[in-house]
């Protein structure tokens, strides 16, 4: 050990780190799936957008008349410059429509680190799985730009 700094020689430190790489221990399943979504992500900071929300139904004074909040079809709105997504949240599936119809690819992103992902069709309609609760929030692709909504709880 060296006295001045308190560690091995380099030969010892690089030992150690050999050892240390070679002790490949099961990895979770979904901390690699989390890893491998943030490595995408790394450099789409500078396109991201935000998708804002422009209507909720469960926020309707209307609800209060025709039957509770708790029954009826929740439906949001989320618009951008070029784009909107519609969203009704359904008792086990999201069913949702891009508006223009040429989204690559619908990301549905849980706060526990699930991702739920869906191509639209020609329409623009997609569908994902339901979490059971939790914040949630979207992501999708139009052309060369990124839009994502806030975390919303569902």
């Amino acid at each position: 050990m060296d006295p001045t700094t308190g560690h091995g020689s380099d030969d010892d430190l690089l030992r150690e780190l050999e050892h240390a790489v070679a002790d490949r221990r099961g990895v979770p399943v979904h901390l690699v799936a989390a890893a491998k979504a943030a490595f995408e992500w790394r450099s789409v900071e500078e396109e991201l957008e935000l998708l804002t929300l422009s209507y909720d139904s469960s926020l309707d004074e209307v609800i209060g008349v025709r039957g509770s909040a708790s029954t009826a079809l929740r439906m949001l709105v989320f618009d951008a410059e070029h784009v909107t997504v519609e969203l009704q949240l359904g008792a086990d599936v999201l069913m949702g429509q891009v508006v223009p119809a040429d989204s690559d690819r619908v990301v549905l992103e849980c706060a526990d680190g699930r991702v739920d992902e869906a191509d639209p069709d020609d329409a623009g309609v997609f569908l994902l799985r339901r979490p059971a609760r939790g914040p949630v929030r979207l992501r999708c692709r139009h052309h060369s730009a990124v839009m994502v909504t806030e975390w919303m709880p569902i």
